[in-house]
Order: C-alpha cells, then sequence, then structure tokens
C-alpha cells in the first residue's frame, strides 16, 4: 500500500493542517456553498466530531482549506453509503496514525485472531510454580521485550494464553524457558517477512484496485472485508502445512545424522 498509495490515502495525506489558517479564508456559508453542501450540514457536522471548529475572532467563525477538504470528503463518503459513525471512525484513526488497513476497518480480517485473544492473569506463585528455578528477572524481562508477558500490580497478565500454554507444555517436556523465549524470539523474526509479503500481495492484488481511484462504497468495502476474512484460513492453511513439511525435514536429517553416529560408533568399538 506505501508503494500505491490510495485515493482515500492521498486525499487524506494531502489535506492541510486545520490548525492552520493558510490560503483561503471561509464565512460558514461560504464554505458551505464551496463544499455543495448547506450550513445546517456544517454545523451538524461539527456538533457530531466529523468537522473540527473554526477558529474564533470575535463573534465571527473562520474556515480554512483544511476544512473544505474534511468536509467534501464527509459529502463523498455519506454519497458512498457510509455512516455518520463510521465516517466519524474512519477520521480518527487516520488521524492518529493507524495507517489505512485500521482506518478502513479491515485490520481484523487481515491480522486474524491473535488481537481477539483474551489476556490471563497469573499469580507469581503460579508462574513459580510452572517455571521454578528458571523464573529468573531475565527470563522475565526477556518475556515482556518480547510482548508476552506484562506487569499487573503483584501479578502479571499473559498476552497470549495459546502461546503461553504451548510454551509451558514444551518446558515440561524438558526444554529450558531461556531457549523457548529465544526460539520464539526467532519465530517471530523468521515469520515477519513471510507475513509482510502475504499481506503485501492482498493489498496488492484486491485492496489497491478497489481504491485505486475513487473512494469505495461501504457495500463495497464490507464484500473486501468478507473477501478477506475467507482467504486468511488458507493462507493460515499453507503456512501451517508448509511449517510442517520443514520439521519433518529437519527432523529426519538432525535424527539421521544422530542415529547415523550412534551406528559408526557402534561398528568402530
Amino acid at each position: 500500500m506505501k508503494d500505491t498509495p490510495s485515493f482515500l490515502q492521498r486525499l487524506l495525506t494531502r489535506r492541510p493542517s486545520l490548525g492552520a489558517l493558510t490560503g483561503a479564508e471561509y464565512s460558514v456559508d461560504q464554505l458551505a456553498a464551496a463544499a455543495g453542501t448547506t450550513v445546517r450540514n456544517v454545523r451538524a457536522y461539527q456538533d457530531r466530531g466529523l468537522l473540527p471548529p473554526p477558529e474564533r475572532r470575535g463573534r465571527v467563525g473562520v474556515y480554512n482549506e483544511g476544512h473544505l477538504v474534511r468536509l467534501r470528503l464527509i459529502g463523498q463518503l455519506l454519497e458512498r453509503g457510509y455512516t455518520i459513525a463510521s465516517i466519524r471512525e474512519l477520521l480518527d484513526a487516520w488521524q492518529q496514525g493507524q495507517g489505512l488497513t485500521h482506518v478502513l476497518g479491515l485490520g481484523d480480517a487481515i491480522v486474524g485472531a491473535w488481537n481477539r485473544v483474551e489476556p490471563t492473569r497469573l499469580e507469581f506463585a503460579e508462574l513459580q510454580a510452572l517455571f521454578g528455578e528458571e523464573l529468573t528477572d531475565a527470563n522475565l524481562d526477556r518475556a515482556q521485550q518480547l510482548g508476552l508477558v506484562e506487569f499487573a500490580g503483584d501479578a502479571l497478565r499473559v498476552l497470549n494464553p495459546r502461546v503461553f500454554a504451548a510454551g509451558v507444555e514444551l518446558h515440561r517436556a524438558g526444554i529450558p524457558l531461556a531457549a523457548l523465549l529465544e526460539l520464539f524470539a526467532m519465530i517471530r523474526e523468521t515469520l515477519r517477512p513471510v507475513a509482510d509479503g502475504i499481506v503485501r500481495l492482498i493489498v496488492q492484488h484486491l485492496v489497491n484496485p478497489l481504491l485505486s481511484e475513487s473512494l469505495p462504497r461501504a457495500d463495497e468495502l464490507q464484500q473486501l472485508n468478507d473477501q478477506l476474512l475467507r482467504l486468511r484460513p488458507l493462507v493460515e492453511q499453507v503456512v501451517d502445512v508448509e511449517l510442517a513439511r520443514s520439521l519433518e525435514l529437519s527432523a529426519n536429517r538432525e535424527l539421521g545424522e544422530r542415529v547415523g553416529s550412534l551406528l559408526d560408533g557402534f561398528l568402530k568399538s
């Protein structure tokens, strides 16, 4: 999306700062006329948080080019089926720099279930029972750095219980906690470019065509969201299958070398 800015992205990023009065200035009547709307609508958009208030000069409100750009965008979005509430969410999200994927409400469809997992609170005594002497300050700091846990008063919040549960089982099987944390870090770094490539492919071929020259209608955006929700499990399935294949190849290689060395030692004895 960064390589091919969408129409909406270009329109939003080129708007003048609403806090700076540069270029033309408008009264409320002039602003409404320039945007092809009514003074009543301008007032209503201000009341609902879609349009920032004008600069007050005595008893007169003065609007600028930034207000005009915002007002025209609101009109286009309304024409394309967006509700007042969805427009406010879109503009607020963009103003906060959250990125076009989040702004358009496509984040959950692309990202998946990670952010929908409810954190779990665990007392330190419970963690101590699970990891024993390996629950060191260094390991806790590393887990925090990786975003796996965070302090919550005198306890810890486990941010993804599924990852935590897998780590507990691997630790019970005999793998040290420090090694598990480094393995998790390696998995994350290895998968990041894979995820980037997948999202880039989706954005290039599915998202950008919809946003190339005009604002998408609300129903088109919903169709795209539904399509992404259907495709994401298929992508996850491909990644899962390829991971299983790689695990098998690695296991055969590692175990084959180990068995081979044992046989060599037996035959030479």
